[in-house]
């Protein structure tokens, strides 16, 4: 069984109330991203986990864009765009390019 992906962004942000416009504003953000760094002009169904990931990534960092480091009393927060083992997944589906 397969739910829409709108459905399955919503899930993955429990308590959060967001509007449809904003969640498909991140998962198409999340495809440009992954558009770019692929080099696919097409995402097959295998990489919609990754979209979600990268959606709900880019949801977490809404407010903190710029920020590279955060720190409140003792404690300190480092702010990544993209972490490792994302771009790692990314990085797997990645077609290459041909040089002439």
């Amino acid at each position: 069984m397969r739910i829409d992906i709108l459905t399955a962004f919503r899930a993955l942000l429990p308590g959060e109330t967001i509007s449809d416009s904003l969640a498909l504003a991140l998962l198409e953000s999340a495809c440009d991203t992954l558009y770019t760094l692929t080099n696919r002009t097409f995402l097959p169904n295998e990489m919609r986990g990754i979209i979600l990931r990268l959606a709900v990534i880019r949801y977490n960092l809404l407010g903190q864009e710029g920020e590279t480091k955060r720190k409140e009393g003792s404690f300190s927060i480092d702010v990544e765009s993209l972490p490792e083992d994302v771009l790692r997944e990314i990085k797997a589906w990645r077609i290459g390019k041909i040089g002439l």
